[in-house]
């Protein structure tokens, strides 16, 4: 047992200063948990801005005031004339009739013209078309507390009056949260954060891992370990020992600085890993064993550096890809979940999404936890079948 660890720990001293590894291990990951973070961004769809050209035909002053109605309703507003409508081009638009101010005063429907792309984005049109009804009905909440009588003449004052009626923040707020069975889709740095750490875990340990065995083999390196009081089984051992603590180590030090992106609130990114952080660290040592497990065994199958590394990246990519670390696992095609079951990748974001994101504890990490280890003994048997320690 101490010849094992001593082997494990020796190659994870030199695995860890060597200058490469450490910035593929600490700096990459933390750029692209940035990056994406950014990217994808943290906020949820009521913070998002919708473009909206407005053109108001409207020869009264209610056409200017619904409009500054539609800018307090999350709306990128564009205001245009009918004449510059003609010759610029538009993804939503709306158009305000020439009768509008006529129309409402006379306490008349009106209606207005909503127009939008074919190619435009669904889920904004959805959204812009819920926050128009919103701006409706605040509009017309504004006009029944201005209490105009229909037919009066309308004085400068009080157009300031319904102009200040508009702007008046509202008084009544309803506040939504998640219940019953409803489960939030993972986005920004709760989707990139346990996203880009699962990816470079097993990027990092495969490609480091699998050109380090295949160098030893070539060098002969493992071929003098088999020379030493140390077994076969010890080596094979060791070597998976070393693995999994590289896996481990490298979440440890991404978990931490996950956090620490969120405390200090860089570029604006709002994250935690919660007050169960401490499953995310129990999740990731059976993590840690898949991915040595797949380490050994691609490193045992083939005999140069160049092809094991090909391989490593082909399989850490296709895992990265099924498993929801690019994109959350909720919205990809049932086929492609269904193929994402045979990655340990995909096991790992639905644990880590179980605590991170839907608040769970240590009950929803046990069935991804044991689904892990399973492959992690079948990759380590298949990878101490296949791999060569005599020369």
């Amino acid at each position: 047992m101490r010849r094992l660890l001593h082997l494990a720990v020796h190659d994870t001293k030199l695995f860890l200063l060597a200058r490469e590894n450490f910035f593929f291990m600490f700096l990459m990951p933390v750029m692209f948990m940035l990056f994406f973070s950014t990217v994808i961004g943290g906020g949820g769809p009521d913070d998002i801005l919708i473009s909206l050209q407005v053109i108001n035909e409207d020869t009264g002053f209610m056409g200017d005031v619904f409009m500054d109605q539609l800018e307090g309703g999350k709306f990128e507003l564009s205001r245009l004339t009918p004449a510059e409508a003609d010759t610029s081009g538009y993804i939503r638009r709306l158009r305000i009739p020439a009768d509008f101010t006529a129309k409402v005063l006379a306490t008349e429907q009106v209606k207005l013209e909503f127009t939008k792309q074919s190619d435009s984005n669904i889920e904004f049109d959805a959204a812009a078309d819920v926050r128009l009804h919103q701006a409706q009905v605040a509009f017309l909440g504004g006009l029944i507390r201005w209490e105009h009588q229909a037919g009066a003449a309308v004085t400068p004052a009080d157009e300031d009056r319904l102009r200040a009626l508009i702007a008046d923040p509202p008084r009544v707020t309803v506040t939504q949260s998640h219940a019953g069975t409803g489960r939030p889709v993972a986005s920004g740095a709760g989707q990139s954060i346990p996203g880009m750490l699962t990816m470079f875990m097993i990027m990092t340990v495969l490609i480091g891992g699998t050109q380090s065995l295949t160098a030893e083999k070539l060098h002969g390196t493992l071929a003098r370990l088999a020379t030493t009081p140390m077994s076969r089984g010890e080596i094979i051992l060791g070597k998976l020992l070393h693995l999994g603590l590289v896996g481990f180590i490298q979440a440890l030090v991404l978990m931490a600085a996950g956090e620490m992106i969120g405390v200090v609130g860089l570029f604006g990114i709002e994250f935690t890993w919660g007050p169960h952080w401490w499953v995310v660290a129990l999740f990731v040592i059976p993590f840690s064993f898949a991915v040595a497990g797949l380490t050994l065994l691609i490193g045992g199958l083939f005999r140069t550096t160049q092809q094991a590394e090909s391989l490593a990246w082909l399989f850490g990519m296709v895992f990265s890809a099924l498993g929801g670390c690019w994109w959350p696992l909720e919205i990809m095609p049932r086929t492609a979940q269904m193929i994402g079951w045979f990655t340990p990748t995909y096991w790992s974001m639905k644990a880590l999404h179980g605590v991170v994101t839907f608040g769970g504890g240590l009950g929803v990490i046990l069935g991804p936890a044991l689904i892990v280890t399973v492959f992690g003994v079948l990759f380590s048997w298949l990878g101490a079948r296949t791999l060569r320690v005599s020369g």
